[in-house]
């Protein structure tokens, strides 16, 4: 997965090497909002102007990394896309694209045709709680909840978490089990989890 170097897409300055043209005059290398490089000559006081960081949205990050294609292509199918684009409170448990694949035959490309949108925005609220959760908060929750907790989830309906070997296992209403990957990657609307299947809610 490469969401660990998401940031260098979406960072609009940092500091890559300092130049000397001559003894008067010194530059500073940044990247602007499209990660091109840009030469930012160093003032005499030598204090250069810093530009805040933007910090991407769930959807941002997930659309700039391919392991995430399908997910991305489903929520967009359900206009859930932009709902993750917009300024809010979320923690998600994005299904990696095998999770995808490892459904059963024709049951994903079934899901993402107009006519089964309402399934498809059902199972995808099922992956988003209307909450930021870290994974220590999940912990410390199972260990006080003696064993497991359940999660409600932005469509209301409940995953149940629970640990074993160190790792948080979701299971969901029909008794399926999937394993949390990458946890607690953080953007500016909530922080994405990343989990080997995809997770269904009763119909």
């Amino acid at each position: 997965m490469k969401i660990k170097n998401v940031f260098a897409v979406f960072a609009l300055s940092g500091v890559l090497l300092t130049t000397a043209c001559s003894e008067s005059e010194k530059y500073i290398v940044t990247k602007d909002e499209n990660g091109k490089l840009i030469a930012q000559k160093i003032p005499a006081n030598g204090v250069v102007e810093e530009v805040e960081e933007k910090v991407p949205t769930i959807a941002e990050f997930i659309s700039v990394d391919k392991g995430f294609s399908t997910f991305t292509t489903a929520l967009k199918a359900a206009e859930l896309y932009n709902t993750l684009s917009e300024e809010g409170v979320y923690t998600i448990f994005a299904p990696i694209n095998s999770a995808f694949e490892n459904l059963p035959k024709g049951l994903q490309d079934e899901q993402l045709k107009p006519e089964d949108k309402e399934q498809l925005i059902n199972i995808l609220k099922y992956h988003i709680i209307p909450s930021k959760i870290t994974k220590q908060d999940i912990i410390v929750a199972i260990n006080e909840g003696r064993g497991s907790i359940p999660l409600r989830t932005l469509g209301g309906n409940l995953l149940t978490a629970s640990l074993k070997g160190g790792s948080i296992f979701l299971i969901d209403e029909n008794g399926n089990g999937g394993r949390l990957i990458t946890t607690d990657v953080e953007a500016s609307n909530g922080f994405i989890n990343t989990i080997d299947k995809v997770m269904m809610p009763k119909k």
